[in-house]
């Protein structure tokens, strides 16, 4: 038998498959996610990053999510209807546990309307907000690492204030808030500490 009937025949080796930058984005994508679980940590960021942006096949990007999990997939957000909370010279409240929707409008005359995010589940990336305040006040309260922008929010002879301070957390959520102030306020901030939370973290 001849060293060629005896040799088996050898399969073509399937070539690797290039990938697109799409790819690339999903993998980085899943790997920020993965910092924000707390399964990775900022300087395994950079070295993931760095090798998700220099692959060239589909075998150089399997291995940097292979030890996370699948992401959950995201809560559908389309069944919340928009809010809209309207006082003359009242008050209106939104706190506690709530939904937030993808619009909120929020109108006052004389009275107040608050909306506190503090714990409230939102699963949106952005929230719009439409307020209106003749002589009343509009006040948000947003926890820390949320954005609020006021920049589309005009005012007469009241006021726009925004306290929220700090640098934004990338992952949470922004409010774009719109509308006008008469002579009333419009006001975005975080919660006040109780005294007696402010008197247990005084120095002694």
């Amino acid at each position: 038998m001849s060293d060629a009937q005896e040799r088996p025949a050898t399969a073509p080796a399937t070539p690797a498959v290039r990938v697109a930058d799409s790819d690339r984005e999903a993998v980085a994508e899943r790997v920020r996610e993965a910092v924000t679980e707390g399964r990775l940590d900022l300087s395994e960021l950079d070295e993931r990053l760095a090798a998700v942006y220099a692959a060239k096949t589909r075998a150089d990007l399997e291995p940097l999510t292979a030890d996370l999990p699948t992401a959950a997939p995201a809560r559908p957000t389309t069944d919340t209807p928009p809010l809209e909370l309207q006082t003359k010279s009242g008050s209106l409240k939104r706190e506690g546990y709530w939904l937030v929707p993808a619009q909120i409008t929020a109108e006052c005359t004389s009275g107040t309307v608050k909306l506190d995010f503090t714990a409230a589940e939102c699963p949106r990336r952005e929230i719009a907000i439409e307020a209106h305040a003749k002589s009343g006040s509009v006040i948000l309260v947003v926890p820390h690492g949320w954005f609020v922008n006021l920049d589309n929010a005009t005012t007469t002879s009241g006021s726009v204030v925004n306290k929220v301070k700090g640098p934004p957390d990338p992952n949470a959520p922004v409010l774009r808030v719109s509308g006008a102030v008469s002579s009333g306020t419009i006001k975005a901030r975080h919660p006040r500490r109780s005294f007696w939370a402010w008197l247990l973290r005084r120095p002694a």
